[in-house]
């Protein structure tokens, strides 16, 4: 799991997934394995089985902050904004410092129109990862690949952002 690991913080999410099935093989119920394999479903706009492969890692360990975090972005993608927001909500309290759960928690700020609180949460996501601040990143495969509504409304988000001043 550990070359999977890498890989996936490289958003090397394809290769990820092979090393996952290589693992799953020899032990099903690594719930860490599922959540690849749900992130390359989602990437390849397989909602319905990246959904069933991120509830199957939740059943495995549902304190499992990536799989609360991506079956987040997954119900958002099918228009599903209060389950989503649950979730993000959660892998964000699991995991204060993943960038991905706090851009969640931030969207769906702004979706709730709770802007003054979704700058100040996405300014947390920047802290973390500054590519997040282009949407260029977020839809490329070097990225969450994100595509849809979910792009749209974050664009949306980025819209009204400053820019960071970062060094």
């Amino acid at each position: 799991m550990i070359e999977a690991r890498r890989l996936a913080s490289e958003y090397k999410i394809d290769k990820a997934a092979d090393k996952a099935r290589e693992v799953l093989k020899d032990d099903p119920t690594i719930a860490e394995a599922h959540v690849y394999l749900g992130v390359d479903r989602f990437r390849a706009n397989d909602l319905k089985g990246a959904e069933a492969e991120l509830n199957r890692a939740l059943e495995l360990d549902s304190y499992q902050a990536a799989a609360h975090c991506e079956l987040g972005y997954v119900l958002y993608q099918q228009g599903q904004l209060e389950p989503a927001t649950d979730h993000w909500t959660l892998a964000a309290r699991l995991d204060p410092t993943s960038p991905r759960a706090l851009a969640g928690v931030s969207l769906s700020q702004f979706k709730h129109g709770q802007k003054e609180d979704a700058l100040k949460t996405f300014d947390k996501v920047l802290m973390y990862d500054r590519r997040f601040a282009d949407a260029k990143f977020l839809e490329s495969d070097k990225g969450p690949k994100w595509s849809g509504q979910l792009l749209q409304d974050f664009e949306l988000l980025l819209a009204t952002v400053p820019k960071p001043n970062y060094p």
